[in-house]
């Protein structure tokens, strides 16, 4: 088995360092207004999500630079992007931050991210329930799909089954499958707190990023740690399931 056959698992890291959140989130707001992003693959101004995009996103890395003096705001934090999962700071390319939007309900769009690796963590998340679902692919696919946004998946090849993810902690780091999975932001009340990370990789960490993506240096160690933390959290981890007509 491989970190690419499984949707969704919690890594088996140490505890997310505790972060106070409305110190960041003011962070967020002073920031996020006046970052840009030039080429950004992010959704944020796409015009036809028919919910509206759900976060207020911001980069506290970019080009493998910290940005807005981030790693001093929050040093602790920012150490734990990278050495949670055996890394290095330059291996990081991005870090993403996520904060829901206050007044968003209901499900987010259909969406795969851009990295193929899917390192992942939620620094808040008080609405563990229901937080995310998860869509498979119809195909075993082994790198990810060119599926257009502006479709919202309607028409692509998914199977009909869909998967709640469940926390074991509120602050987890966790895995999400962006080659044979498509998943969503879900809540059913404004006004909570929920704060994800996405931990990009960038090429410097010598990293295959093409089919087979986990096959070698930093990519099998991480396909490894996966599959270890699947096994660890079995009543967590979601794999992707052959289609009932095969």
């Amino acid at each position: 088995m491989n970190a690419i056959d499984i949707l969704y698992t919690p890594l088996d890291t140490p505890e997310v360092p505790n972060t106070n959140i409305e110190k960041l989130l003011d962070w967020v707001r002073t920031n996020s207004p006046v970052q840009e992003i030039n080429n950004r693959r992010d959704a944020s101004q796409n015009p036809n999500l028919e919910n509206g995009y759900p976060w207020s996103i911001i980069y506290p890395r970019l080009d493998y630079k910290w940005q807005f003096d981030f790693n001093s705001e929050f040093p602790e934090l920012a150490e734990f992007f990278y050495s949670a999962f055996g890394l290095k700071e330059e291996h990081i390319n991005k870090i993403i931050m996520l904060p829901l939007k206050s007044e968003f309900t209901g499900l987010g769009f259909w969406h795969s991210d851009p990295d193929e690796h899917g390192i992942r963590m939620y620094i808040e998340n008080q609405e563990p329930a229901d937080f995310l679902m998860i869509k498979p692919t119809i195909e075993p696919y082994n790198k990810r799909p060119d599926f257009r946004l502006e479709t919202n998946f309607k028409n692509a090849p998914l199977q009909d089954k869909m998967f709640s993810a469940t926390l074991r902690s509120p602050t987890q780091a966790f895995y999400i499958n962006n080659m044979r999975g498509v998943h969503a932001v879900n809540t059913s009340r404004p006004g909570i707190f929920r704060i994800a990370v996405i931990i990009s990789i960038g090429d410097n960490a010598k990293l295959s990023m093409q089919p087979p993506a986990w096959n070698n240096g930093y990519s099998k160690a991480l396909s490894d740690f996966v599959v270890r933390s699947a096994e660890k959290f079995p009543e967590h981890a979601i794999y992707w399931p052959k289609p009932d007509n095969n």
